[in-house]
């Protein structure tokens, strides 16, 4: 998933009330406003809106229930409508998405700042913000390098070296959360053998950077599901 793709979705479920049972409603988003906060020019949020809505179109979530041994597969957007010269859209959640959104509470999953992560400029780095606010309550992480890897969407053959999963992926992603905001982040590579197998985060706030805008949308962020 593109960078732009990611950050429309975090503004569509940003929309998304707690406890909102229906999530099939019209949901709007302004360039203007995406522009505001990614800081990317107004000309190029146009496009950004259109095409990241664009590609959660086409962009398979899929589940599987080892006990009815059924894999599941749905879009995340079904419907989008963009206003050419007034510079906003209007997009529907599929349906099928509900269960996924409502079952994030019963699975122990936090919220995360939408504003906040729209500020990350590179894939990686929002997922890990991601992955690390879900456990923001004991601010420790243990996970497996291959599921992280799975989570990065990191093609098999690619970064098949650990030091180049850590030069390309994971050392940028901290450097670029604790430059902008002010969350601190350690870790540690952990060892099966002599084969790193898993990382271990220990992570904290510290002291809180001068007021730019209140965050006034929190959501909750799909993981297992493979978006």
């Amino acid at each position: 998933m593109s960078v732009p793709a990611k950050r429309v979705m975090l503004m569509l479920l940003g929309q998304i009330h707690p406890g909102q049972q229906d999530i099939s409603k019209k949901v709007r988003i302004e360039a203007s406003d995406y522009a505001n906060k990614t800081g990317i020019d107004v000309s190029q949020s146009y496009k950004d809106i259109q095409n990241g809505c664009r590609e959660l179109m086409r962009t398979i979530i899929k589940t599987k229930d080892t006990l009815k041994k059924t894999t599941s597969e749905c879009v995340v957007v079904s419907w989008m409508e963009y206003h050419d010269n007034e510079g906003w859209l209007e997009a529907t959640f599929t349906p099928w998405i509900a269960p996924y959104v409502h079952s994030l509470a019963r699975m122990g999953y936090t919220t995360i700042a939408v504003d906040e992560a729209l500020k990350f400029k590179r894939f990686y780095t929002i997922r890990l913000y991601e992955l690390l606010m879900q456990f923001k309550k004991t601010n420790e992480r243990h996970i497996k390098v291959e599921s992280l890897r799975q989570i990065f969407q990191v093609k098999k053959n690619k970064y098949e070296r650990f030091a180049d999963l850590r030069k390309w992926v994971l050392e940028p992603s901290i450097d670029e959360i604790e430059s902008k905001t002010n969350w601190k982040i350690d870790w540690q590579p952990i060892k099966t053998g002599r084969k790193i197998t898993s990382i271990s985060f220990i992570f904290e706030q510290g002291p809180k950077p001068q007021s730019t805008g209140r965050y006034p949308h929190t959501i909750n962020i799909l993981d297992e599901a493979e978006i």
